[in-house]
């Protein structure tokens, strides 16, 4: 089995990867370029001039290497599309399951071969990329806001916990849908449709694992506003503030009253002034790793899900 496995799914495996090792490759030397470039160097805050003229010379990898990740959030897509799709969608258009269930071989040990080594070398593939990916990344965290944890385009690629789970929900969901389907091209064209579909909706359920903490701040504790979400701090859900009075204001309205024309925003020395505070709601950057397991095991029970039905269609299918 593990030979027929391999003789009916090496081009896709050779395929992609030829494309990972190219990618992985790319991200080795943005990493090493990254780290040799900014040895030494503090943030941006306290950064000596010849940081900034090291920052300069590595921008351009680093936006090449962002630019490549983000593309590479495609690859578990890449898996559900052209090696979950069609891996039982083809053996029953084509009608070959019947030859294949005729044989010696069980039903239950066909199926666990097929799929069992399809996911563990999705698991690999999506753990090695998500960990290079972090790697990569993490080597320009001197200079560059690089955190994950609140950065939607990279929280489920970063990491070798979520990729490894998301590439092998991917390949089980392109498998059960070519199940349900039967036709190899649309189990492939519903696939493409459905699984950026699945991972939006994770995206818009991920702040909602846990409860956002909510914190009064003045000046000196203030979150940086406007600023991006994920701040050293944690991730930051929202930002409004209050007035002495205790009545929330936007943005615009608490900048109003500070009246300094070269911000929109209140500062920390507005906010010392003027008795405002910042309420700020936010998940703490050690619940990073919590955030990681719960979405991660989200992944990997609708995995078990899709991995039962499978199994119990195909093994008591008649025919």
């Amino acid at each position: 089995m593990l030979w027929l496995t391999w003789r009916q799914h090496r081009w896709p495996l050779i395929t992609v990867a030829a494309i990972l090792t190219v990618y992985w490759t790319f991200l080795v030397y943005a990493g090493l370029t990254g780290r040799q470039a900014l040895a030494g160097c503090p943030s941006w805050q306290v950064a000596p001039d010849w940081c900034f003229d090291a920052s300069r010379s590595v921008h351009g990898i680093y936006t090449r290497m962002n630019e490549a990740a983000w593309y590479g959030r495609l690859l578990p897509l890449v898996i559900g599309v052209f090696w979950g799709a069609p891996l039982l969608a083809r053996e029953l258009e084509q009608g070959t399951h019947r030859l294949a269930f005729t044989q010696s071989v069980t039903r239950r040990r066909w199926l666990a071969v097929k799929i069992g080594v399809l996911a563990g070398v999705a698991a690999l593939f999506g753990a090695v990329t998500g960990a290079l990916v972090a790697w990569a990344r993490g080597q320009y965290a001197q200079m560059y806001a690089t955190r994950p944890f609140g950065d939607q385009e990279f929280f489920a690629s970063s990491g070798a916990v979520i990729p490894a789970a998301m590439w092998v929900a991917a390949l089980l969901a392109g498998v059960m849908i070519g199940l349900l389907l039967r036709r190899t091209v649309a189990a492939m064209a519903v696939t493409l449709i459905l699984l950026p579909l699945a991972a939006g909706g994770l995206g818009l359920i991920r702040p909602h694992y846990l409860p956002p903490v909510e914190r009064l701040a003045d000046g000196a504790q203030m979150f940086f506003d406007p600023g991006a979400p994920n701040q050293e701090q944690g991730w930051v859900l929202a930002i409004s503030y209050l007035d002495p009075a205790g009545r929330e204001l936007d943005r615009e309205a608490a900048g109003a009253i500070c009246a300094d024309p070269s911000n929109t925003y209140p500062t920390a020395e507005c906010l010392d002034r003027t008795g405002l505070r910042q309420r700020a709601l936010y998940h703490p950057a050690d619940r990073y790793p919590w955030f990681q397991l719960i979405e991660a095991g989200l992944l990997l029970a609708a995995s078990a899900a899709m991995a039962l039905t499978v199994w119990w269609r195909v093994v008591h299918r008649r025919g």
